[in-house]
């Protein structure tokens, strides 16, 4: 998608590897700045509004966000869109930091704080393989670059179902704003 934008832009031929990972980077750079807005929004979010309701909300931003960028991101142009993702998904990571030490008593708190995080990771470890499986099954039998890319948008759009078994998960969670720390007792 950059390296079409940077040939409709008219880079010389020589130049584009250069200009793709200059934009890859600017890319980078503005999907972190997102991060770090969505990152703010979210705790301000759960302290007005609980912890369960910033989730929700967050879980639903996400889930748009990453479906409207896989689907509708064509180039150069659109890189304001990684801003969106990256404040929509890693919003979220703000929200564990202040959910998850309210969910274990003290004696538990490292330890269930941590699992929660590290079993996190083990799942979306495997989500490279599995973005890679149902790209290749979509792309079957796909003979043009167009159709190539269709599958990747569509594998990745998918995979961002996940969002959608964290609003599963979040019904069964309790509401923790305004409550103290659960103790031993």
């Amino acid at each position: 998608m950059i390296e079409k934008s940077l040939v409709e832009a008219n880079v010389p031929a020589n130049e584009i590897a250069g200009a793709k990972a200059r934009w890859i980077g600017i890319n980078s750079i503005v999907q972190n700045i997102g991060a770090f807005i969505g990152m703010i929004l979210m705790t301000k979010l759960a302290q007005k509004m609980g912890r369960k309701p910033a989730f929700a909300i967050a879980f639903v931003a996400a889930l748009l966000a990453t479906v409207g960028f896989f689907q509708f991101f064509g180039g150069k142009g659109d890189v304001w869109m990684s801003a969106i993702m990256g404040g929509c998904q890693l919003a979220l990571f703000a929200g564990f930091a202040i959910y998850l030490p309210e969910l274990f008593p003290t004696r538990l708190r490292s330890t269930g704080v941590s699992f929660c995080y590290n079993v996190g990771r083990f799942v979306a470890a495997s989500g490279p393989f599995t973005l890679g499986a149902l790209q290749a099954h979509l792309k079957a039998g796909a003979t043009t670059t167009e159709a190539k890319l269709d599958a990747f948008r569509n594998a990745a759009t998918y995979m961002s179902g996940i969002f959608l078994l964290g609003l599963i998960v979040l019904l069964f969670l309790p509401e923790t704003k305004g409550k103290p720390l659960p103790e031993d007792s």
